[in-house]
C-alpha cells in the first residue's frame, strides 16, 4: 500500500502543488507546529496528521511506515532511518508555587537525588538524559509518579506531587510553576528530523526536509 501512495504523491506533485498525505510521528507539539505552519504555507494541498509519543515509539512509526516523517531525540542510531540533525536543548528542573525553590533561579545536579520526582515513561528522552546525568555522578532519584503524557507531568507537579524535568523550550509558564536551570550540569538533548531511507525519494518527505532546512538557515 505504501508504494501505492507514493507513486500517487510522484504524479501529483507539482512544486507548491504537492498533493498527498502527511503523517508526521513527533514527541510533542512545539516543534512539530512550528514546522507545520511553515510546511502549510508552501504546501496547502497536503493533508496532515499527527502520531503522538516518546522518542522509541515514535522511531517505531517510521520503521514501521506508519509515519512518513518524525520529529525525536536521542534513540539509538538505526541502519533503515535516516536522521537529520534539527535543534539542541538543554533540560531544566520545575517546580509548583509551594516548594521552597520557588523563587530560586537555580539548582545543583545533587540536590535533586532527594527530591520526590514525577517522570514521564520509560523511554521518554528527557528522563533518559536526565537519568543518565544522574548516574553519572553516583546519584539516585527518588521517582514517586510516572505518567505518559507532558500535560499530566506538568498537572501533577502543580498539585505538588513532586518535582520533575523538561527540556526547556517545551516549558509552558504558569502561574504556579517556576523553572530552574541546573547550575553545575548540563543535560542537553538533540532533537532530529526521521524518515525511513525507502522513502527517500517520496516528494512529500523532500518538501518537508526542505521546509525545515529553510527554517534552520533563518534562525542561524
Amino acid at each position: 500500500m505504501k508504494f501505492c501512495d507514493e507513486a500517487h504523491e510522484l504524479l501529483g506533485a507539482r512544486g507548491k502543488a504537492t498533493t498527498g498525505h502527511l503523517r508526521l510521528a513527533t514527541v510533542g507539539p512545539f516543534h512539530a507546529t512550528e514546522i507545520l505552519a511553515a510546511f502549510r504555507r508552501n504546501h496547502p494541498g497536503v493533508q496532515i496528521s499527527t502520531l503522538l509519543g516518546n522518542s522509541e515509539r515514535t522511531l517505531r512509526h517510521i520503521i514501521d511506515f506508519e509515519a512518513e516523517v518524525a520529529i525525536l531525540a536521542e534513540v539509538p542510531a538505526d541502519p533503515r532511518v535516516m536522521m537529520i540533525p534539527y535543534r539542541t536543548h538543554r533540560v531544566i528542573v520545575f517546580v509548583n508555587g509551594d516548594h521552597p525553590w520557588f523563587k530560586r533561579k537555580s539548582v545543583k545536579l545533587r540536590e535533586l537525588a532527594d527530591q520526590p520526582l514525577v517522570l514521564r515513561e520509560r523511554g521518554s528522552t528527557t528522563r533518559r538524559a536526565f537519568e543518565a546525568a544522574m548516574h553519572d555522578e553516583g546519584l539516585k532519584i527518588n521517582p514517586v509518579f510516572e505518567i505518559e503524557s507532558r500535560e499530566g507531568v506538568w498537572k501533577a507537579v502543580e498539585r505538588g506531587l513532586g518535582i520533575s524535568v523538561v527540556a526547556d523550550f517545551e516549558f509552558v509558564p504558569h502561574s504556579n510553576l517556576h523553572a530552574l536551570e541546573i547550575s553545575d550540569h548540563v543535560i542537553k538533548t538533540q532533537y532530529s528530523i526521521a524518515y525511513h531511507r525507502e522513502r527517500a525519494h517520496s516528494p512529500i518527505i523532500k518538501a518537508f526536509i526542505d521546509t525545515v532546512s529553510r527554517m534552520k538557515k533563518t534562525t542561524r
